[in-house]
């Protein structure tokens, strides 16, 4: 799959902000536009696509470290992942 062109990351960061805040999609800090990444619900390595249902913003550190594992390593520790769903009902995965 293609990595997506400078216009259009730009045009799907807007998108997401609009939609979902510049918070993080996994631990809900509020980020820098330095800290900002587009983040793969689905990695592309199994077989997730750029299109924007698929896509939320992450800060570096959550997106760096879930590689493409659909969870970040935090959350697997239950106080964690109960911080998660707290979050999955404000940013929902449509």
């Amino acid at each position: 799959m293609a990595n997506m062109s400078p216009t259009s990351k730009r045009s799907k960061t807007r998108q997401l902000l609009q939609q979902y805040g510049n918070r993080c999609c996994w631990c809900g800090k509020q980020m820098t536009k330095s800290e900002r990444t587009i983040e793969h619900l689905v990695p592309k390595s199994l077989g997730g696509t750029n299109a924007i249902s698929n896509l939320r913003l992450a800060c570096f550190t959550c997106n760096n470290s879930r590689g493409n594992n659909l969870l970040p390593p935090r959350f697997m520790n239950s106080r964690d992942r109960d911080n998660f769903l707290d979050l999955a009902r404000i940013y929902p995965w449509k």
